[in-house]
């Protein structure tokens, strides 16, 4: 793979917004997710009971033998809990190969976990390796410093256990307490240069109508993209996170005045619905074109 080829992979994973969720003792499953989904999470902490953990990592070397047309995490065990150091041998050739990409870590609690993580790793060679969910109070309060350990790729919040820890009802009219949790995680992630976090699964999978708002709720907080526990709700995340057709005509109108301004001496001017385009603005055009599906502009 020639350093383009693997700037462009780098690319399409992060570009990705509908990410699902698969067991790892589910392996008949993992090509079914690759086709539905943008990005597949193979997971062996939660969904996997814990007698069944070592034979959930010997799933993973099917991967080697049929790599999925998805890009690929793997979310492994806490650091602190006796699963960690197999999951991360069985994951290394796994990583090495460019079968996946990097781990979400569950349940990193502080920047000593998140740099045992990152040292334990650091042998796969990636700079950035380590998806860091954030899952009590007191991990979302140490955010930043979290996001700032060598290593780390991104951060996102665990809001099952997160509502657990801060005795929220069930559903989605706890949302309001997780707000300042939700707007600390995407504030510390950009603050650091690190990607817009991937916002935590919807778990009513009959809930289409409660998923696209809340979806449409985390876009407006600085989310990109979103968990799905369940097939079903990967249309709706993808439509929920994509650009409008209006948002996308007015980027494009927006990046057209700014290069025929640019030619001629000028750094601002105004739409022809009056909207003020500067610099800033036309960052803000760049970046909805750059998050548009690839069909958009077929």
């Amino acid at each position: 793979m020639t350093p383009a080829t693997a700037a462009a992979a780098e690319l399409d994973w992060e570009r990705a917004v509908a990410w699902l969720y698969v067991p790892a003792v589910r392996p008949d499953r993992f090509t079914q997710a690759a086709a539905v989904a943008d990005g597949v999470i193979i997971d062996l902490e939660d969904a996997v009971h814990p007698s069944r953990r070592a034979e959930a990592r010997e799933n993973l070397t099917r991967l080697e033998h049929e790599p999925l047309a998805a890009p690929v995490v793997v979310r492994v065990n806490p650091p602190t809990s006796r699963d960690f150091a197999a999951d991360v041998e069985a994951l290394t050739p796994l990583v090495r190969a460019g079968l996946v990409r990097c781990v979400r870590i569950a349940k990193v609690d502080s920047p000593e976990d998140a740099a045992f993580a990152s040292a334990s790793t650091a042998h796969w060679g990636l700079p950035r390796r380590l998806v860091c969910q954030l899952e009590s109070a007191r991990a979302v309060a140490d955010a930043r410093e979290i996001g700032a350990v060598p290593g780390v790729h991104s951060l996102m919040l665990g809001e099952a256990d997160l509502r657990a820890d801060l005795g929220l009802p069930r559903g989605p009219v706890s949302d309001s307490g997780l707000l300042l949790a939700r707007q600390q995680v995407v504030l510390a992630s950009r603050a650091l240069g690190l990607p817009s976090p991937v916002a935590s699964a919807y778990t009513n999978t009959r809930d289409e109508d409660g998923l696209r708002a809340s979806s449409a709720a985390l876009r407006a907080l600085g989310f990109h993209g979103r968990s799905c526990i369940h097939p079903a709700q990967v249309d709706a995340v993808r439509q929920a996170f994509a650009p409008t057709p209006e948002e996308l005509r007015w980027a494009r109108e927006t990046v057209a005045t700014a290069r025929e301004r640019q030619g001629q001496g000028s750094a601002a001017d105004t739409l022809s619905d009056g909207t003020f385009v500067d610099p800033a603005i036309v960052r803000e055009a760049d970046l909805l074109l750059a998050r548009a599906p690839k069909d958009a502009f077929a």
